[in-house]
């Protein structure tokens, strides 16, 4: 296979492809995620882990306290956003 050239001899740019040009993160995009949200899920987090250790304190069976903390965390990220309020 050999490389097209032009009647000078140089190499033919005919074939050749331009580079792609960075991409760009618009300026006026906000966070990922707000300090509102930020909070509520931690929250939620902290709520779900303690509901979930009383579970096994109690049971003393991993699964059922896994679904235990599952459940607390995700009843309580509703009141917690009611209740913080920013």
């Amino acid at each position: 296979m050999t490389t097209p050239t032009n009647e000078d001899g140089t190499t033919s740019s005919r074939n050749q492809v331009p580079p792609a040009s960075p991409a760009r993160v618009e300026s006026g995009s906000g966070p990922l995620l707000t300090s509102h949200a930020a909070l509520i899920l931690l929250a939620a987090v902290v709520v779900g882990g303690v509901v979930a250790a009383l579970t096994y304190l109690s049971a003393g069976n991993g699964a059922a306290a896994a679904l235990a903390g599952l459940m607390g965390a995700g009843a309580s990220i509703p009141v917690l956003h009611t209740m913080i309020g920013l």
